[in-house]
């Protein structure tokens, strides 16, 4: 039966007077049919009478769908959440002594180093590894000719083509051409430079908008012009065109992006070696769990057979760690056949170009509004270039540009283009970087063109209901407030000012820029689980695979147990690794996610573990009174737990220590609760954020001065404000980085990257970001969120390059919306204008 027709039989059988009727089976029976969720906005009573008879019980169905359903928000009081607390990993983490992977070794390991293609696309004819054989210390050398059969179908996902362990036709610059393992870094680097190899060179393509075009090289046998990869199916809502023509003004405007590399300061490492036929993997990885199953499938393992741990120290991400490659495929292999660990580390080098990175992307926007402001039209073709191999086949990156403003008349178009330049993929933010920057300086632009305040016009637009085309409702949406504290914090009002109309000093203007952000991140459909162990002193264990990616997820998990249990935080600990044998799946940290993917099964995890310990405290209440020859009638309903002791609700002063109940329940045994939480799609999860900017730029040298920053998000609830400011003011230190100086640069003729490394790449340093990014924290607690949080990891970076960009426009006059928005770019568009 269609989606339709289960909504219309619902329709039926929830009247009241069917309803009452329905047994349990057939309730049940509604709860576990696949299509129950899209009738779960029309019919909220459905959630409501589920959870009524079933709790978390319901298959498919937890305890986090609506507010009724969500037992967080009912804590009136809060003891641990909302104070600030230092990272669990923070003193491993500001002095380097942390078990990062980069720094371990094992005893007797080899060391890989991997042989790299110089050519953006050719044909690896032949291999010739005997010099490199020769050299002493060197242990094996592993190549497409003689990979062990078992592994020559073996692929990873990405891209249009099989990427085989070793591919005959290599499609970018640094693709894996040989890999070889020596008792040394100096001799596997020495014998990578023996290695003779036979290349046919063939045409590649660089430019991803010269690969959209008919006459482009034919890098497979694709159904589309060109390279191209994948056209999205666009999504239109209404009469776009008509509209365009109803607008009192169109406003257009190309906007592009350079190639953005995540640049974490830890290079990718890990260490790998087999006991039993079975591997064991450190690595720097973002989800644990994932990698395990992702090597599994390429070695043709069950996923029992491997075994990934991350230590707990990840020396930063932003997505480049989200999957082994590979080079770690490789590793494994060498370690099997040689009988010995290896170890492999990439360079700065090899991480820039082997590593995905965000997509460059070229987006042509515009933009209609009626003389009152209103927005009545727009249309939106973004066009990505996803590299060589992507897993992003387009970009896809519309929220925001159709969920953000009311926007009657829309078109949105998306085409990824393949090229023979490096894999892109996650990084912070993902795609929605481009959406952000296309939308709000079209915003501004749309408010000059109609004599309007950038600010008004946003707030006469703003969408605070749902989203438009899914029907999807948002929960408690903040975005009206962070527009109007970022503006207030900034001094809006009094500082804005028309474009060019304020000369500080000779040559040198004052501007003030804001823009707005609606992020999809944060959304379930990741593992929810967690374990918390209560022993029998009264402390407590957290045992979860919430992997620290820096933004201090492991002492979230460890503030909500200690929260939900009702124990002092100092009594709380969690261990730094993650382990595949020990610790539970939470899904990737990533997507702002973690903090409810992880946070969730760790909050019923304690629930579970509660409700043993005030069932310990009934038996031990009245045992207690009948040694006193007394009798009384304890249910767990009638207690309390706060500052690790349990106590009846009506007299706080009878009461005894959590380490009681926890013997009372099974003497010298821990109490363990176990949590798995699943997300019902109820909502449209958006973290809404609204930044604003004063800049001076000096129109004699082209530079670009950020005065003061801020930062208004909606994060739900704050749950450690002390890490929820650090996230915000480095997401947006990375977004001006990405607004003013970051971007790859490849030689146009050949390929080759010139921009490998940190030095050249520009990315702003210490000295270089601003000191003087303030933080805003809207609070609306959201209903699908643990305590009410959504994810805060992601959305800054996105805000920071169009606030930027319409600050630099308001000083100027002369908009610049090509990134990054460089002196040279300045200065040449003043001479233009």
């Amino acid at each position: 039966m269609s989606t339709k027709g289960h909504v219309d039989v619902w329709r039926v059988l929830l009247k009241p007077d069917y309803a009452a009727h329905l047994t349990d089976g057939q309730w049940r029976e509604l709860a576990n049919d696949p299509d129950w969720r899209e009738a779960e906005v029309e019919f909220p009573q459905l959630m409501d009478e589920l959870y009524a008879r079933f709790g978390s019980k319901v298959p498919g169905y937890g305890t986090g769908s609506s507010g009724a359903a969500n037992p967080s928000l009912a804590v009136d009081e809060l003891s641990v959440l909302g104070k600030g607390h230092r990272h669990v990993q923070g003193m491993g983490v500001v002095t380097g002594v942390g078990k990062y992977a980069v720094n371990l070794t094992v005893s007797d390991m080899l060391y890989m180093k991997t042989l790299r293609s110089p050519h953006p696309r050719a044909l690896v004819k032949a291999i010739d590894t005997s010099k490199a054989e020769a050299l002493r210390g060197v242990a094996m050398i592993l190549h497409r000719f003689n990979l062990p059969e078992e592994y020559q179908d073996s692929r990873l996902e990405g891209g249009p083509k099989p990427r085989f362990l070793f591919d005959e036709e290599v499609t970018q610059v640094g693709a894996p051409v040989a890999a070889v393992a020596a008792e040394s870094e100096h001799i596997a680097d020495e014998a990578i430079h023996l290695i003779e190899v036979e290349y046919e060179v063939l045409p590649a393509v660089t430019n991803f908008l010269d690969g959209i075009k008919p006459g482009a090289p034919k890098l497979w046998d694709n159904e589309y012009d060109g390279t191209i990869l994948d056209i999205s199916e666009p999504l239109v809502r209404g009469d776009p065109d008509a509209g365009m023509k109803e607008a009192g003004a169109v406003v257009d405007a190309i906007s592009t992006r350079s190639t953005e590399q995540n640049a974490p300061l830890e290079l990718t490492s890990g260490i790998c070696w087999w006991e039993n036929e079975r591997l064991t993997w450190y690595w720097t990885a973002r989800h644990a769990h994932g990698e395990r199953d992702r090597m599994a499938r390429a070695l043709k393992l069950p996923s029992s057979r491997v075994r990934v741990i991350q230590t707990g120290y990840l020396g930063g991400s932003y997505g480049s760690h989200r999957n082994g490659d590979v080079s770690e495929v490789h590793a494994a292999i060498l370690a099997k056949l040689t009988g010995k660990p290896v170890r492999a580390t990439a360079t700065r080098s090899e991480d820039f170009i082997t590593r995905t990175v965000r997509a460059a992307v070229h987006t042509e926007g515009k933009l209609g509004v009626n003389r009152e402001g209103a927005f009545v039209a727009a249309t939106y073709k973004l066009i990505s270039d996803t590299g060589a191999g992507s897993s992003n086949r387009s970009p896809g990156a519309w929220i925001g540009l159709e969920t953000l403003y009311n926007i009657p008349n829309l078109r949105l178009e998306g085409i990824g283009v393949y090229t023979n330049n490096v894999r892109s993929g996650s990084y912070r933010c993902v795609s929605h970087p481009y959406a952000t920057l296309a939308q709000e300086t079209l915003v501004d632009k749309a408010a000059y063109a109609v004599g309007m305040n950038p600010l008004e016009i946003r707030l006469k637009n703003v969408n605070e209901v749902g989203h438009p085309d899914t029907g999807k409702p948002y929960s408690n949406p903040g975005i009206r407030d962070c527009l109007t504290q970022a503006a207030e914090r900034i001094g809006w009002e009094t500082k804005w000012h028309p474009a060019g109309a304020k000369e500080v000093r000779p040559g040198v203007f004052h501007g003030i820029g804001m823009a707005a952000h609606a992020c999809s991140h944060g959304a379930g459909g990741h593992p929810s689980t967690g374990v918390v162990i209560v022993n029998p002193d009264g402390t407590v264990n957290v045992v979860s695979g919430a992997a620290e990616v820096g933004g201090g997820q492991r002492t979230v998990m460890a503030m909500i147990a200690a929260e939900t249990l009702g124990i002092p935080y100092e009594q709380v600990g969690i261990a730094p690794e993650i382990d595949t044998d020990y610790t539970s799946d939470t899904g990737v940290t990533a997507g702002s996610r973690q903090t409810n993917s992880g946070g969730w099964g760790v909050y019923e995890a304690a629930l579970d573990a509660r409700r043993q310990l005030l069932e310990g405290a009934v038996q031990k209440f009245t045992a207690d009174a009948r040694k006193d020859g007394r009798t009384i009638e304890v249910t767990p309903e009638a207690l309390d737990i706060r500052d690790g002791f349990v106590f009846f609700k009506d007299d706080p002063e009878t009461k005894i220590p959590v380490a009681d109940a926890v013997e009372a329940v099974v003497p010298r045994t821990p109490v363990i609760g176990r949590g798995a939480h699943f997300h019902p799609p109820t909502w449209e999860r958006l973290a809404f954020a609204a930044h604003a900017a004063e800049v001076e730029v000096d129109t004699v040298t082209g530079s670009v001065s950020v005065l003061r920053y801020v930062a208004a998000h909606d994060v739900g609830r704050a749950m450690n404000p002390l890490g929820l400011e650090q996230q915000i003011q480095g997401g947006v230190t990375m977004g001006i980085s990405a607004a003013l100086s970051e971007g790859l640069v490849n030689d146009k003729a050949t390929g080759l990257p010139l921009t490998d490394n940190i030095l050249e790449y520009k990315a702003l340093t210490i000295k270089d970001a601003p000191r003087n990014v303030e933080a805003i924290f809207v609070e609306h607690a959201k209903e699908y969120g643990v305590f009410g949080a959504h994810g805060i990891g992601e959305p800054p970076i996105a805000v920071a390059p169009p606030t930027i960009a319409n600050a630099i426009y308001n000083a100027i006059g002369v908009w610049i919306t090509s990134l990054p928005i460089t002196r040279d770019k300045i200065l040449a568009a003043l001479e233009a204008a």
